[in-house]
Formats: structure tokens, sequence, C-alpha cells
């Protein structure tokens, strides 16, 4: 039974109803207390939503470019390192083509050999002993030294690099004689070969006089 306050009212055929007001003391379901609001407790974690996507989207996006630039950096330093050491190869291989004593033919030839590969290494293990004779007697000592070298193409197996090279030659017999000295450019493939980059071409580079 409802508890309350009670009036009477007269109806349409002016008959009297009894009208019951609950006494708010017994209502079962009380509305908010005066000066209170929950409004905020719902409206919270609506609010906390966004920031919480947005924030774990920094994060995503953060980690995303993280791991690219190190891949992108690992990459250009890879990159570098095998450049440098190909010119490094690069350097000493040209530079030991292009010395050769004539009291040690047989020695200079063979360090011609091993810092050579395919079809030009094959050609200097031909050279015949006539023509091993012929540069003994010459009595040159041919120094060679690699002024600027550049690789110009490059990937994981092969690469070509130009280099500008100074060659210094000396009369065996004759050390009071001025050396001559001489200025070539060249173009050298190389190819890796068992873990070292050797020379598969040597070609000299005509210079164009204008």
């Amino acid at each position: 039974m409802t508890r309350g306050r009670g009036f009477a009212v007269l109806n349409d055929d002016a008959e009297l109803d009894l009208v019951v007001e609950p006494d708010p003391a017994m209502d079962p379901n009380p509305g908010p207390e005066p000066g209170r609001s929950d409004s905020g407790d719902r409206g919270r974690v609506p609010l906390l939503l966004p920031a919480l996507f947005a924030l774990v989207g920094l994060v995503v996006a953060a980690i995303g470019l993280t791991a690219w630039w190190r891949a992108t950096h690992d990459d250009r330093a890879t990159r570098a390192a095998l450049r440098d050491t190909v010119l490094i190869a690069a350097t000493q291989d040209i530079e030991t083509m292009n010395s050769l004593d004539y009291q040690q033919i047989d020695k200079g030839l063979a360090r011609w050999q091993a810092v050579t590969t395919g079809t030009l290494h094959d050609q200097l293990t031909q050279v015949s002993a006539a023509d091993r004779k012929l540069l003994a007697q010459q009595h040159k000592i041919s120094t060679g030294k690699v002024l600027k070298a550049a690789v110009v193409d490059l990937d994981d197996g092969t690469a070509t690099v130009i280099a500008s090279v100074e060659v210094t030659v000396r009369d065996g017999k004759d050390a009071s004689a001025d050396p001559t000295v001489k200025r070539n450019r060249f173009t050298a493939d190389l190819v890796r070969t068992g873990g070292t980059w050797k020379l598969e071409s040597l070609d000299q580079v005509a210079v164009s006089m204008q």
C-alpha cells in the first residue's frame, strides 16, 4: 500500500476521486539528493576514451617511425661500409697492377694474378717466358700510386671504380737518371669472389686534349 498525503477531486462525472500523493520518504527510487549530480561520473569514461585512443596512436606512430629510421640508417651505414671496402680494395689492386720491378718479374706477375679474376687473371697466367725476358731487359722499376678514386657503380657482388693514377718509372741501371712520371686514368670493374674484391678488368681511359 502506498502511503502519503491524500486529497479529493471531482472527476468529469462529478464523482469524488481520492488522489494519493506519495511520501518522498517512502519512494523506492529516490532521485538525486539536492546539490549532488552523478552526470560527471557518467560522462568521465566517454571523455577519457578519445584521449586514450590518441595516446595509443601516438605510441604506435612513434614505434613505426623509430623502426623506419633504424632500418634506413642501418641500410645507409651498410652501403657506406661496402663502398669503403670496395674503394680500398680497388686502390690497392690498381696500384699493384701499375707496379713492377724488372729484377722480380715472376714475383710481380704473381702479385698481379693474386688481385685479378676472370679473363684478366687468365691473361696474366699466360704471359710467356719470352715476354717475361723482355720485361726484365727493359730495366724499369714502375711504382703506381692512386691519386683519386671513386665508386661509380655498386651492388652486393660487382662494382665499377674510376681512378687517377700516377706512375713513376725509374731506370734500374742508371740511378742518377731522373724518373719519368706519368698520369693515367683507369676504369676498373671488380667482382667479389670468396669474400675478396678482385679486378675483373682494368682499362686505361683516354684523356681528351682541348
